[in-house]
């Protein structure tokens, strides 16, 4: 396994929408050791979540884990690590949250943003099967700001208010 270089706010691959994934070269596994990097990647920047294009991949990939240390820190569900492939989702009702965010292609930097309470993922699992499921809370924020990367967004985007953007202390 190996730490990937993180694309940061500025380059192209962060504005441009990802391309979808062939279901074969999922189920024919030639995906494996780019997911362990991306895993590896994440851990090494203490993050939640990382998408293809953050990687210079402009692929529609993203992995996500909430590890227990990180779960207690942000006072949030565990969750165990795992990957989405062209992935998209819906929002499951009316309700949004606001709560910070940054990211680790806007290094130092974090603010407010609104995202849906619950959504219903769709996408397409490490095996290269249909997969569908409906998170919500933190779960949820962590995969629309995936999903948002992978159609050329970044949290910036979605932030109605810019005088909550901050710098951040790494501990």
């Amino acid at each position: 396994m190996s730490i990937l270089k993180v694309a940061r706010l500025g380059h192209p691959v962060l504005r441009e929408r990802a391309a979808d994934v062939e279901i074969g070269d999922i189920r024919a596994g030639k995906f494996r050791s780019l997911i362990d990097d991306m895993i590896e990647t994440m851990h090494a920047y203490d993050g939640v979540g990382l998408a293809g294009p953050q990687v210079h991949l402009p692929l529609r990939i993203f992995v996500f884990e909430v590890p227990e240390r990180a779960a207690k820190r942000r006072n949030v569900q565990q969750l165990g690590a795992g990957v989405f492939f062209n992935a998209t989702y819906e929002p499951v009702g009316e309700a949004k949250i606001t709560d910070w965010e940054g990211c680790l292609s806007v290094p130092f930097l974090g603010g407010e943003v609104p995202r849906h309470r619950k959504v219903r993922l769709k996408g397409i699992d490490h095996e290269g099967n249909e997969a569908e499921v409906v998170m919500e809370g933190f779960a949820a924020r962590i995969f629309q700001h995936e999903i948002d990367h992978t159609d050329g967004h970044v949290y910036l985007d979605r932030m109605p208010d810019l005088t909550t953007l901050g710098y951040t202390i790494i501990l």
